[in-house]
């Protein structure tokens, strides 16, 4: 993980944006660590997800802890803290790590498209779905120097497969060497 997270179940929401947190006013986060929560303290939070693999995949997010009055909701009365997430940060943990390494790797191997490819086809062996890779690379496109936009758009016709249909990365009836 990337951080300290505290572990919320992303099942047990509340309205939209809000989800239960915890009945106490302190909880264990993901490195053991003791947090006392008050009305809008910043949060990292994560939750069990799994790639289309099989390996975890945490779900993670960032919001704010909130008291929130459950006392009508028959099973949650006892829930002193919820967090309200803000959507735009959740992510699975390979997104995070694919959108923190891969600007690193361009910076190492621009001119060296392989080597990029196979740093796409690493994330793929992990898991990560063709839109996920896409989404990602178009989200790294846009906060991108005009350069490495012709690189990433490179990298996003290996995903689309608009290059050779050998060296496309999710080609159904080719090889992906």
């Amino acid at each position: 993980m990337d951080s300290a997270r505290i572990y919320v179940d992303l099942n047990e929401m509340v309205t939209e944006d809000i989800f239960l947190l915890s009945r106490e006013d302190t909880k264990a986060d993901s490195l053991g660590n003791i947090v006392t929560f008050y009305d809008r303290m910043p949060v990292k939070i994560y939750s069990d997800d799994a790639s289309s693999t099989g390996e975890t995949d945490h779900l993670i997010a960032e919001g704010i802890a909130i008291r929130y009055d459950l006392k009508s909701r028959p099973g949650w009365e006892h829930v002193k803290w919820c967090v309200r997430i803000a959507w735009n940060t959740l992510m699975h943990e390979s997104d995070l790590k694919f959108l923190q390494l891969l600007p690193e790797e361009i910076k190492k191997h621009s001119d060296d498209l392989p080597a990029l490819r196979a740093c796409l086809m690493d994330f793929k062996s992990h898991g990560m779905s063709r839109d996920s890779m896409l989404d990602n690379l178009e989200r790294l496109k846009t906060q991108s120097a005009f350069q490495t936009k012709d690189v990433l758009s490179d990298l996003m016709d290996f995903v689309v497969g608009w290059c050779n249909p050998v060296l496309s990365i999710y080609n159904e009836t080719g090889p992906t060497p």
